[in-house]
């Protein structure tokens, strides 16, 4: 007997269709200096992904140390260089670089470079693309993004932005580990 495409997932396929997007087509907006388009915002997959195209200026810090609870990470880079940060360890990745932090893993990413980088960042789940439109909504028209709105805007979306203190004690952790690893 032929397998036959059941009643259900026939009608729940009739309301699914291919997302496209077309970066050209979508202007860019402003957190502060940084600049990001939203390319999917989540309604095409139930939000279990969304993907944003995001530039960061020559010389630019970026976001705070921060952890995510709920969401994985991945950071394609497509033009200049982008510096991923962990406590104690760095990597600088160009274009056509994959970088991807998982859940829990302490990151921020900078541009201490001479030259804009641009990345396109997936999420999954998707939830977390809302943090971009709260944290314009926080800043304003023209504003600077500080250290204490991008802290305040996280915390909203499972997320734990770190002290100095805390991003001190997970390098100390890290040390440790690496010692044990390397038989010290």
């Amino acid at each position: 007997m032929e397998s036959q495409v059941d009643k259900g997932t026939g009608n729940y396929s009739k309301t699914l269709s291919i997302g496209h997007a077309s970066p050209s087509k979508i202007p860019w907006r402003f957190l502060g200096q940084y600049k990001y388009r939203i390319l999917e915002d989540g309604s095409q997959t139930q939000y279990r992904l969304c993907i944003i195209e995001s530039a960061i200026p020559p010389l630019s810090d970026g976001p705070v140390f921060h952890f995510h609870e709920m969401h994985d990470e991945g950071f394609y880079v497509t033009k200049g260089k982008v510096r991923f940060h962990t406590p104690g360890q760095h990597i600088d990745a160009g274009p056509g670089d994959l970088v991807t932090v998982p859940i829990r893993l302490p990151h921020k990413f900078s541009n201490p470079f001479d030259e804009e980088a641009v990345f396109i960042n997936t999420i999954t789940p998707g939830f977390f693309v809302r943090y971009f439109e709260y944290l314009e909504e926080m800043i304003g028209d023209g504003k600077t993004l500080t250290r204490e709105v991008n802290m305040e805007a996280l915390k909203r979306f499972a997320t734990v932005p770190l002290t100095d203190a805390m991003v001190k004690q997970f390098e100390e952790f890290y040390d440790d580990l690496a010692e044990k690893v390397n038989g010290n």
